[in-house]
């Protein structure tokens, strides 16, 4: 009789195991999925707050000059970069010149890395316009080491689509030709 009670002891004792591994598995199954549904929330709200930002940019670039506007755009640009955002600011290079000169987001990044100043500030020398592009000529200053750091002019063309909608290039060697 104290088999058949140990026997039967043993068969609880590995219910009871088998029991707690499927509540252990079912809970982590309902805390990942309640963890998913708050990240597509953040998510959610990260589209949502994009798309009034661009609805809140649109508005305020109607009201403004041709050069207002591009000048807006190149900072967007390179704010994106100061900002190390290279994904998107990647995303907004001319397509053609994204394949000859920066074919992945990686030689892109390298770039701005190897030669241009960690805290960097624009300012805007000229502006031409040839149909629906726009060139600006831009001084870049190295605002850590200032006259000592590296300091160069380039050229950024723009072209507007619409309004806030815009692809963008620049003279890519202009940092590395100067680079003393």
């Amino acid at each position: 009789m104290a088999k058949r009670n140990n026997k039967k002891a043993k068969q609880i004792i590995l219910l009871m195991i088998i029991i707690l591994v499927v509540l252990l598995v079912a809970l982590v199954f309902v805390f990942r999925n309640s963890n998913s549904g708050s990240q597509t929330d953040f998510e959610k709200a990260n589209i949502e707050y994009k798309q009034q930002q661009f609805k809140k940019n649109v508005v305020d670039l109607s009201g403004k000059t041709e050069q207002q506007r591009m000048q807006f755009y190149c900072a967007s640009f390179f704010k994106l970069i100061d900002n190390e955002n290279y994904e998107e600011a990647y995303k907004l290079l001319y397509d053609e010149y994204k394949e000859n000169y920066f074919p992945t987001l990686n030689n892109f990044k390298k770039y701005f890395q190897d030669y241009f100043p960690s805290d960097f500030s624009l300012s805007y020398k000229n502006i031409e316009r040839l149909g629906d592009i726009y060139v600006l000529m831009v001084s870049l200053s190295d605002t850590v080491n200032g006259s000592y750091g590296h300091n160069f002019s380039l050229y950024v063309v723009i072209q507007e689509k619409a309004l806030n909608d815009y692809v963008i290039s620049f003279s890519r060697n202009s940092a590395v030709n100067e680079e003393g």
